[in-house]
């Protein structure tokens, strides 16, 4: 077989068949999309002026990606987002729309996010140090996904997206900052995640149809499970919670409302007690078949181990994952739980138990061998991280 002839780019030939016809502009609109998909948005604009064909294909995107970072001047940006939002299809619903803005005001930014709203969009991510409220969001059937980062979450913003988005599923707030208490309990609401947050006051979670919950480093407040009945799999990190300790007393309860996950994964360093500490009120955790936790239950005695495992009536495999750079204060450790019977009890359930850390690790054979007695069923195995 001969080598295909090489066309160059740019040429008559590049652009149409051989019979003269411009096989890219015959495509249909959804395969046009894709790949203006590819085009950061000013460009995909600019495909209008290709042919009459392109005149109007990018009013019909079935996304909009507003990127601040594109313009070097703030009266340029505005005027493009507010045409390009005027002028895009309403018949036209949005799977996808981006917005990434930098010293906007906070009336405008609303606007766009209400228009993007209206425009049917599915999944919607705001980023940016945007102050947003509940101005910002509008009654939507459509919206089943919101991610926010580096916002600025005003009073009133949870209310619209707990009531008014009744097809709202995925919710992610990372590196976002809470301004006053709130509460998330939308009844459709399945999978949340809540990454590097700053509470300056408190947060409920109650959101009955819930699947799946993380909640990763928040910084000081208070935050609230309850009622999740619905919930599967859970996991929790206070890493960053011991940088606050000596200046915020730390006033979690993120446990009251896990008691029906069937996977919990808990981290904390070994010097912050919020988990310990509330031992003597945790749940049982009734379908609870796999468990994670870190470095908080290596004090002295087990106890914090042996208080969850004695929660975990049906827990089935059990991975201990240990950080390295906490060696040196593992074993001075005494535990904090004064007045809790000790005792480790049995756990004939437990089929597998995983240790991740060095194998020279100075407290990992007191770990095996509190553990050997009371699972004496289970395979237990020591991994590198």
């Amino acid at each position: 077989m001969s080598a295909p002839t090489s066309i160059p780019c740019g040429s008559k030939s590049a652009r149409c068949s051989r019979n003269g016809v411009d096989r890219l502009s015959s495509l249909p609109d959804d395969l046009l999309h894709h790949v203006m998909s590819f085009l950061p948005m000013p460009e995909v604009v600019r495909t209008s002026l290709l042919s009459p064909r392109w005149r109007f294909v990018w009013r019909s995107t079935p996304f909009i990606r507003i990127d601040g970072a594109e313009f070097m001047d703030k009266s340029k940006l505005e005027n493009f987002v507010d045409c390009l939002l005027l002028l895009h299809d309403y018949t036209a619903s949005l799977d996808k729309a981006r917005i990434s803005l930098h010293c906007i005001d906070h009336t405008k930014c609303s606007v766009w996010i209400r228009h993007a709203i209206m425009h049917k969009v599915r999944v919607l991510h705001i980023s940016g140090p945007l102050s947003l409220d509940k101005t910002a969001i509008f009654p939507s059937q459509h919206l089943k996904t919101i991610r926010l980062q580096s916002a600025i979450l005003r009073h009133g913003l949870f209310r619209p997206l707990n009531y008014d988005c009744p097809v709202l599923e995925h919710l992610e707030l990372e590196l976002c900052n809470f301004c006053d208490n709130e509460e998330i309990s939308s009844t459709s609401l399945k999978v949340l995640h809540i990454s590097q947050c700053y509470l300056t006051t408190s947060l409920l979670i109650c959101a009955r149809n819930l699947t799946h919950l993380s909640i990763l480093d928040p910084y000081i407040g208070d935050i609230v499970t309850k009622d999740l009945s619905s919930l599967v799999t859970a996991s929790i990190s206070l890493i960053s919670c011991s940088y606050y300790k000596d200046t915020v007393v730390m006033d979690h309860h993120l446990l009251d409302g896990l008691s029906h996950a069937t996977t919990l994964e808990l981290h904390a360093p070994l010097n912050e007690r919020a988990f310990e500490s509330d031992l003597p009120t945790w749940p049982m955790f009734s379908n609870l078949t796999s468990l994670v936790v870190g470095n908080w239950v290596m004090t002295a005695d087990f106890h914090p181990l042996h208080g969850i495992l004695q929660r975990s009536d049906k827990l089935k495999e059990l991975t201990v994952k240990l950080k390295m750079e906490e060696w040196s204060s593992c074993k001075a450790l005494p535990s904090t739980s004064i007045g809790m019977p000790l005792g480790s009890g049995s756990y004939p359930c437990i089929q597998r138990i995983k240790i991740y850390c060095r194998k020279d690790h100075p407290r990992v054979g007191e770990l095996v061998q509190a553990l050997v007695p009371t699972a004496c069923n289970a395979k237990i195995s020591i991994e590198r991280p």
